[in-house]
């Protein structure tokens, strides 16, 4: 089978892959979600100053982790996840939870924002789960982008962005959706006293 094939079959498709990208440095776990980018090559988004930016200059490579838990998309974004949260899957750091898994080698360099392509090494599916498409998944993990972009930004709109997203949660989800999206406005209320 050839790559593409091998990341249709782990869940990573053509256009932006929103997954939990795992990575580490001296020993220390690191998540945060981050869309893996899939057109003609496979690249990803890295910012300066970022704990994954300097454990992919370090070691060159990230894992990315599909799933589909909302309240891992929100931990991941607003806080660092506890070490219960990985585990290690063939000596390669993982989300314990990941309904599959891809590790790529990467080659970044020193500027504000980078996009460097990725290498397919190796990735297992952990378990296939046919599932409906529900909307407060997706309104979750976007309200947790515009939070971390509303942390560094302090831009109003990203507020206003997340209100009318929990609006669609409160409509569209289910239990796990909404209590992801009433832990993500927890931590928007703690940063921000």
């Amino acid at each position: 089978m050839n790559v593409d094939g091998i990341l249709d079959e782990l869940g990573i498709l053509p256009g932006i892959n929103e997954v939990i990208v795992t990575t580490e440095r001296d020993g220390v776990p690191n998540a945060a979600p981050i869309g893996i980018i899939r057109d003609e090559n496979v690249t990803v988004r890295l910012f300066l100053g970022t704990h994954t930016y300097e454990n992919v200059l370090a070691t060159g490579q990230l894992v990315a982790n599909v799933t589909h838990d909302p309240m891992i998309f929100v931990e991941a974004a607003m806080s660092d996840l506890g070490e219960e949260c990985f585990l290690r899957r063939d000596g390669v750091l993982t989300l314990k939870d990941a309904e599959s898994w891809a590790l790529f080698r990467c080659s970044p360099y020193r500027t504000d924002i980078i996009m460097p392509e990725l290498e397919f090494v190796r990735g297992e599916v952990i378990r296939r789960e046919f599932r409906a498409i529900n909307r407060g998944v997706s309104c979750v993990i976007e309200a947790a982008i515009a939070a971390t972009r509303y942390n560094a930004l302090r831009v109003d709109s990203y507020l206003e962005e997340i209100r009318r997203l929990k609006r669609i949660v409160q409509r569209c989800g289910g239990p796990r959706e909404i209590a992801a999206m009433k832990r993500l406005e927890e931590h928007l209320a703690a940063s921000f006293p």
